[in-house]
């Protein structure tokens, strides 16, 4: 009799673990808990347009005529850098040389790669990524004929703190083009330029 008790407490036991165990294992079924969103998300292959306007033209709404056209732009986020492999400057060269030389001269430059260095931070309610930016001069050789080029240095800085979306995807990034050295001579009729870039991760 005290056999058949043990036994069946013994079985009781088995039980009760086997059903622990079932509740275990369902549960590992759920679904998984999302990641939580961190700065390097930011990094990939980017998409989309730039926006070359002057602040003088910004500022005073008499010289809008409705959107303006962006340039197609492609970038790509990695580490503290965005990459620019094929940097848009031809509204840069027109606003120097002019525009009846702006497309043939561009043509000489070539491709212009740029870089930007940014340092990422999480918004405090870890639905975007700040990055401070920190642009370098842009330069650009542009020749003028088979034995001259004409040196150029752009002055950038950042004209406000890089911006990417977790659930849109999108990275909006403003520099300002400040002033223009031409063979180390400043150009005086340069205006200060926004560099509006809006960017979709691929």
């Amino acid at each position: 009799m005290e056999r058949d008790f043990k036994f069946n407490r013994l079985w009781m036991a088995c039980m009760i673990a086997g059903t622990a165990l079932t509740f275990t294992a369902c549960s590992d079924d759920d679904e998984p808990t999302p990641d939580e969103p961190k700065t390097e998300d930011v990094y990939g292959n980017y998409t989309g347009t730039m926006t070359f306007k002057a602040e003088e033209e910004v500022a005073n709404e008499a010289n809008e005529s409705g959107e303006t056209e962006g340039i197609a732009v492609s970038a790509t986020v990695k580490n503290d850098t965005v990459y620019f492999e094929d940097f848009p400057v031809r509204d840069l060269v027109a606003s120097i040389v002019g525009e009846e030389s702006a497309d043939a001269l561009v043509e000489a430059i070539g491709t212009v790669n740029y870089k930007v260095g940014y340092k990422a931070s999480m918004t405090t309610a870890k639905d975007s990524v700040y990055m401070e930016v920190s642009p370098k001069p842009l330069e650009l050789s542009i020749p003028v004929d088979e034995e001259n080029t004409m040196a150029v240095s752009v002055e950038v800085s950042a004209a406000d703190k890089a911006n990417y979306e977790f659930e849109t995807q999108n990275l909006n990034l403003k520099l300002k083009a400040e002033k223009v050295w031409v063979n180390e001579q400043e150009f005086p009729t340069f205006p200060v330029t926004d560099l509006t870039f809006e960017m979709t991760k691929k």
